[in-house]
């Protein structure tokens, strides 16, 4: 989780970087044990309250919990435990099942962080703020993502052969 955010990339054409922090955050539980990949992301989230720059850019400190970030971070820790769930059910089409994940927990994703920028009052959400240009990056780390969890399924598939 910490390694990537570390090193945000551009597209082109988008206005916004893009981390890999949610695309980790819903590949960790489908590769490893539930256990494992919620508790890895919720040392990640403790470590950087205490302020250990782990957070996107090398930051960290409680107050990013009480920023627009602060629902994305803590929903980084409710999609690792819901996509466990999914787990199983991705083991057969784990690229089509996964990048159906992936969209889905991305979602969830989204909606948890504009939640808590609503309530919290940070800003005004407006599509083209807040979801818009944040979109194609959804697409790539999907796609990006079911594709590394097909390959380790196929890895996974070779070695117990």
């Amino acid at each position: 989780m910490w390694l990537s955010g570390q090193n945000p990339f551009e597209l082109p054409g988008m206005s916004v970087p893009i981390t890999l922090q949610s695309m980790f955050a819903i590949l960790l539980p489908l590769i490893l044990n539930a256990r494992s990949a919620s508790g890895g992301v919720l040392l990640f989230l403790i470590l950087g309250a205490t302020g250990l720059p782990v957070f996107a850019g090398a930051s960290g400190g409680i107050f990013y919990f009480y920023s627009n970030s602060g629902g994305y971070l803590i929903g980084f820790y409710a999609i690792a435990l819901l996509t466990a769930r999914f787990k199983n059910w991705t083991s057969e089409q784990p690229f089509l099942r996964g990048l159906l994940v992936f969209a889905l927990m991305h979602l969830v994703l989204t909606i948890i962080g504009l939640a808590w920028i609503a309530i919290a009052g940070t800003s005004e959400i407006t599509f083209s703020s807040h979801v818009g240009p944040y979109l194609p990056g959804v697409v790539v780390k999907s796609a990006i993502g079911a594709l590394i969890f097909e390959v380790v399924n196929r890895i996974k598939a070779i070695k117990t052969t």
